[in-house]
């Protein structure tokens, strides 16, 4: 799989998890954090769109998100120094910027699903109203921050394509 077929799997986790999140409700009565964002709790009460066939399906879409960023991150790692080495041998400036903006862009989206994480952990001590609304917001800038990620990336893609 190359770094932009990876990144579109990021990009469809992102956005299935912030879906996932805006339909489930803020109020947890039952107290069970990872029922609730299953979409299963509080007996069915006022579930949009909640999931019945797992308790844990927001959990598994964070754990591929991580498992998919990690990949990344290591693959990025990986290609990105040979190919700023040769930029910085052949005064290529622009690739260099590709690779630094492309470099900052993945640290961005790595602390934007921390913040995920973190609201999710919080929302796992106290199945607060409050910590719910937060996962909501995190899970949405997440998604908007991968939407803008993607689109640059996929207008380079076709201009890519269009040279070739």
């Amino acid at each position: 799989m190359d770094l932009f077929q990876l990144w579109q799997s990021i990009y469809q986790e992102a956005v299935q998890l912030a879906e996932t999140v805006e339909h489930i409700p803020d109020e947890c009565r039952c107290g069970d954090a990872d029922a609730h964002l299953g979409g299963r709790c509080c007996s069915g009460e006022g579930q949009k769109g909640g999931r019945e066939d797992t308790d844990t399906y927001c959990n598994e879409i964070l754990a591929r998100l991580r498992a998919d960023l990690t990949m990344l991150s290591m693959d990025f790692s990986t290609v990105g120094p040979p190919i700023e080495g040769m930029a910085l041998v052949e005064n290529k400036l622009e690739l260099r910027r590709g690779i630094f903006l492309a470099a900052n862009d993945l640290q961005q989206t790595l602390q934007a699903f921390d913040r995920v994480t973190g609201a999710v952990a919080g929302f796992h001590r106290s199945c607060g109203v409050a910590e719910m609304r937060g996962v909501k917001r995190r899970c949405a800038e997440f998604r908007r921050h991968c939407e803008r990620i993607n689109a640059e990336l996929s207008a380079q893609q076709n201009i890519s394509q269009r040279a070739e």
